[in-house]
Order: C-alpha cells, then structure tokens, then sequence
C-alpha cells in the first residue's frame, strides 16, 4: 500500500512518512527479504498542501508480521492492520493522525482559519502480487477509505494507489508509484476554503469549494541492503493538486498546485 497523501501542515508529515515507508517497510514485500522491520525517515516538504514555505520532519516506521501471519503497517501518522494475506486480497482497519495548519511562515495564510488536529479512521482494501520468476518484481495496488466523522471535516476521503518493485541487485531495489484521492466538499471547504472571515482577515477573496477529485500523485524510490540488518532508501514524491482544490487562493496566489517532497530513511530488519 502506498501512503494516503492530501495533507494541510499534516502533509509534511504524512508524505515524509511515504518516504519512510518506501526507506523502511517495501524491501520486507520483496522476495527473500526479512519479515519485521523498523525505523526512521527524514525529509523536507511544503508546511501545509498547497503551500510554497518549506520544513523538515523526521517520522517513525514500522512493518510486523505477528504470530499469526497477520500484518501491522505504521509510518508516520498512519497505520494499518491486514488480514488478508501477505500477498494476494489484503483488507483491514485503518487510523491516521491528520495534523492541523498552525503557526505557518506564509503571512497571509497565518491569517486564515486554524486546523486542529484530528484523528481519521476508516479501512483499506488491495491486492499484492509477486512474480518469482528470475527478476522476482512485485505489484501492489488497493484503495483506503478514511473519514473524521465532523469533527473537524465531513465527508470521506478515497485514496488510490498502485507501486512496482524491482530488483536492480541483489542488494539494491527500485520502486516507483502512482495514485489520485477523492475528497468530500467538507474536506475541500476545510482545507483549502477561504470563509468570509478569512477574507477580511487575509485579503484573498471568499472561496467555497465542492469535493471531487483533489490530487494525484507519483514518486520514485531507492532501497539498498548495507548489510545483515540494515537497509536504507531514498525517495522523492510529487503532488499535483486538482480540481476545486488548486483552484483555491490559497494554492493560486499564495502556493502552488505542484508539492515536492523529498526524504532518506534507515531501518533495521529482524526475524
């Protein structure tokens, strides 16, 4: 699964926690690798989706396979458990934590509405294949379904992705990835809106944008085995905000549609 990404200041946490996931949990999906692993990311993003201002974050991983065969995902603020195979169907509950927008360089947007942070749960559902031919290549695709129930946005938020990992050596591993999400008008209203208070406040004019298709996203990535124990990635991941979402003023006059993120990571891998 690839991490779900329309993030305001959570953004920067969310898809550096991409970035840890493709340095820390993919080599466990690949043939021939270790079945637990866990670790760190670091890297540098936009403050909020949308935003030209940049910071950088360090976030956590991690990839279990318990007991029983079942499997704990965690990077960052999102987390998932399988209990579908560990290839083929996959499905589960899923959690994240969506960070709010506080306390941002841009001093215009500083003076629009806070974001609090929030909690958002939901469930995923995908399907993981490997080919164990002479390049063993995996393929993975699914679809997430998360939502905050009205506690800071309505609505749901459907996310989509697909990612492919190769083998380049025996040691080393390229991956690379798409994916779009859909998001409610609640959402969209939250984000990327601009109340009649906002405008007054900012002076960027009113803006009350419906759901609809929000982003779509790509990145590429670099995993390499240093020794017994020890793997470590490299990954970029770009952002192309659509739809009601880039045509906010926050994103037209004070951002941009096109967020880049960039990030390292190293983990540690046992049986």
């Amino acid at each position: 699964m690839a991490i779900p990404t329309n993030l305001p200041r959570g953004l920067a946490a969310l898809v550096l926690a991409g970035a840890s996931a493709a340095a820390i949990a993919t080599p466990l999906s690949l043939p021939g690798s270790l079945p637990n692993m866990a670790g760190l990311g670091i890297g540098s993003t936009t403050e909020f989706a949308g935003g030209k201002d940049r910071m950088v974050g360090v976030v956590p991983g991690l990839r279990y396979v318990t007991p029983g065969g079942r499997l704990l995902e965690w990077y960052g603020p999102y987390a998932q458990f399988n209990f579908g195979g560990l290839t083929g169907f996959q499905w589960g509950p899923a959690v994240g934590l969506r960070l709010g927008r506080n306390d941002v360089d841009d001093p215009v947007v500083a003076r629009l509405h806070e974001i609090d942070t929030t909690v958002e749960a939901g469930g995923f559902i995908g399907y993981e294949y490997v080919n164990a031919g002479p390049v063993p290549w995996r393929l993975r695709g699914g679809v997430n379904v998360m939502t905050n129930a009205g506690i800071v946005y309505g609505g749901a938020r459907v996310n989509a992705t697909g990612s492919l990992w190769v083998p380049l050596h025996p040691r080393l591993y390229a991956g690379a990835g798409l994916g779009a999400t859909w998001v409610s008008g609640s959402f969209n209203r939250t984000y990327f809106g601009v109340t009649q208070a906002d405008a007054a406040a900012s002076g960027l004019p009113a803006y009350s944008p419906g759901g609809g298709l929000e982003q779509f996203t790509g990145w590429l990535a670099l995993i390499w085995q240093l020794d017994k124990h020890w793997y470590g990635g490299a990954m970029v991941y770009g952002q192309r905000l659509a739809g009601a979402a880039a045509d906010s003023p926050i994103v037209t006059q004070r951002g941009t549609r096109n967020q880049i993120t960039y990030g390292v990571g190293i983990a540690y891998a046992w049986r």
